[in-house]
């Protein structure tokens, strides 16, 4: 088992136009350091013409380095879930701001009556 290794994204594009690469390397690397195992495959989250994010993969080459002992990170592991090859990372769930007019608790206006 390899130690210490993880699947980045790694930040390319412009501003305000992002572009990934996914990458694997070392888990104190930072993100865009020039010391990168592999390139793994790219994410592109910008809506392209026909109004879909685009990512490409090289699935031989993840299976590989998921087996060999590399972790994504939370955001590739989320992209990796919605291809299928993670299972999918469950969503917390979402909470409604609760309305103060439901509150049944005591209130001081009230109490004085």
């Amino acid at each position: 088992m390899v130690g210490g290794l993880r699947i980045k994204l790694v930040r390319w594009g412009f501003k305000l136009r992002p572009f990934y690469v996914l990458s694997v390397m070392e888990k104190r690397q930072a993100r865009n350091s020039g010391s990168r195992k592999e390139d793994i495959g790219w994410w592109d989250p910008n809506p392209a013409a026909d109004g879909n994010m685009h990512l490409g993969l090289k699935m031989e080459r993840i299976k590989y380095w998921l087996t060999v002992g590399a972790k994504p990170t939370d955001k590739v592991a989320d992209l990796l879930g919605h291809v299928g090859v993670l299972p999918r990372v469950p969503k917390p769930p979402s909470y409604r701001p609760r309305d103060p007019a439901d509150d049944t608790k005591w209130r001081p206006e009230k109490a004085n009556k």
